[in-house]
């Protein structure tokens, strides 16, 4: 991209406009290429020591032997990944964005907490966020009953679908790690019980399926044609 500016003022226009143009384009990405055009992946930062202080712990680290895991925190670097299309991503990002842009409250918050819960791939946080798209998604789809949302869906999505709406968003309220945590009839009876967890076929069904249904509904509302690429 490139602009002509005569004053300071003019350039830092620019650049503004340029960096919210790549944050759409990067939330766009990943309707119409199905990843983030600039991914990210978390890693364990061990600090070695204060700004401005020496150390020698990197040294003793290889000199000497560990007896217990090492403790850090969690940060986000930038990713990579490589992947092939049957065509060329840019012209339908940039149309994304224009429609993005002009979208409703609903489609942009729905896409929000899609990014949101992408981002936070195989943790309950991500399977939270996941089941509030979900919910939003349900009152955006037309339709009375849960199958006929479902038929509203793009035929692309509902052939790649593992289960059905009403599973997804039943199993979204009767799981330990998703949107409850007491099981609410075992309270009525004054019994103290939790929500039975989430076995690995549930799990890998219900990202998979919300992932679909969200991108499914992404399409229909921003008239977009989204990539179905699914995540574990």
């Amino acid at each position: 991209m490139e602009a002509e500016v005569s004053t300071l003022e003019e350039a830092e226009v620019c650049h503004k406009e340029a960096l919210t143009l790549a944050d759409d384009l990067d939330t766009m990405w990943i309707y119409v290429a199905g990843m983030p055009l600039f991914p990210t992946r978390t890693v364990l930062a061990i600090r070695e020591s204060p700004n401005g202080w020496r150390t020698n712990l990197g040294s003793l680290r290889d000199s000497l032997p560990m007896t217990q895991t090492l403790r850090g925190r969690l940060r986000i670097v930038p990713g990579k990944y490589g992947m092939q299309l049957p065509y060329m991503p840019l012209k339908r990002a940039l149309a994304a964005v224009r429609r993005y842009r002009a979208a409703d409250e609903n489609s942009r918050e729905l896409i929000d907490l899609h990014i949101d819960a992408l981002r936070r791939q195989g943790s309950n946080a991500g399977l939270f966020l996941l089941a509030k798209a979900l919910e939003l998604a349900r009152v955006m789809l037309p339709g009375n009953t849960d199958e006929s949302r479902q038929r509203a869906l793009p035929g692309q999505v509902i052939s790649e679908l593992n289960r059905d709406l009403h599973w997804m968003y039943g199993i979204a309220n009767t799981r330990l790690e998703i949107r409850h945590v007491v099981d609410k009839k075992a309270a009525r009876s004054n019994q103290r019980a939790l929500l039975p967890k989430l076995d690995q076929a549930e799990r890998n069904d219900f990202v998979h399926d919300a992932d679909l249904v969200i991108r499914g509904v992404v399409e229909r509302e921003l008239g977009i044609e989204a990539a179905v690429i699914g995540w574990k």
